[in-house]
């Protein structure tokens, strides 16, 4: 007996098969010379994420990792924030490393590549997420008089960024509140309280930082205002004596010579 020709079903069943295996079989090669060729960062402490958290003033080593065939020589540079950095000649072989130590908050965001130096598409990043609290602990206190312009400063800078809130007396204090203006810059909060009322305005001020981080902060302020003091001013009153003393001594030297004549 002779085989039953194919059917067009069944050949188009073995093409589509066909055109599967060798899709696979381009992705297996391509995964292969990845793994072979490829340029991979890994931090110590931390992880192969591209998001490496680590805290102020600490550090961190980041190794490159440069996989390529044997006998194959392959320099690798290292760039933060597209700035090339400077290494030393037995460090820009196959595994190749920098620290950065102590942490700064400029080190925040900051992001570090290593690349084949003649084939910069073989590379790897990671940014450094550096975080902190707020200064915002502690207390102070204010003697002021009425009338004068109180400035309250509340450290706010952290990452991650905090919320801040104001009290006065133990009550929350909005933005703005009559006289009471409450301002941030990401950096400060700032409150100011314009012409100070002795009844209305003394007592404790809080500032409180909340972190999903590191938590709660807070600062206190007391603030003591009492009546506004009446200055004399006396520069300008030594001034106007000195110009009527040298008034009348000018006028009596000028008229010497009849005041002399009266008593002759």
């Amino acid at each position: 007996m002779q085989a039953s020709p194919i059917n067009s079903t069944g050949r188009s069943w073995l093409i589509k098969m066909t055109t599967i295996l060798r899709t696979l079989l381009l992705h297996a090669v391509i995964l292969c010379v990845m793994q072979t060729s490829g340029v991979r960062i890994e931090a110590v402490p931390g992880s192969v994420e591209q998001m490496i958290e680590m805290k102020l003033n600490g550090s961190v080593s980041l190794i490159c990792r440069h996989k390529t065939a044997a006998g194959t020589d392959m320099e690798l540079v290292w760039l933060r924030n597209n700035a090339l950095v400077n290494l030393e000649n037995n460090n820009r072989g196959d595994n190749s490393s920098i620290c950065v130590t102590p942490l700064t908050h400029e080190d925040n965001g900051a992001i570090f590549t290593c690349q084949r130096k003649n084939d910069t598409t073989l590379n790897d990043s990671v940014t450094l997420n550096v975080t902190y609290a707020s200064g915002t602990n502690g207390s102070e206190e204010f003697d002021m008089e009425e009338q004068e312009t109180l400035v309250l400063l509340c450290d706010m800078y952290a990452n991650p960024a905090v919320i801040v809130s104001w009290e006065f007396n133990g009550t929350q204090l909005e933005h703005t509140t009559g006289k009471v203006i409450v301002t941030n810059d990401g950096f400060t909060s700032t409150l100011t309280v314009n012409q100070l009322d002795m009844d209305l305005h003394r007592g404790t001020y809080i500032c409180e930082t909340n972190s999903p981080k590191h938590g709660k902060q807070r600062r206190t302020f007391s603030v003591g205002v009492k009546e506004r003091t009446i200055r004399f001013p006396v520069m300008p009153i030594v001034a106007g004596v000195v110009v009527v003393f040298l008034t009348i001594l000018l006028a009596i030297f000028s008229r010497r010579k009849k005041i002399a004549k009266c008593f002759k």
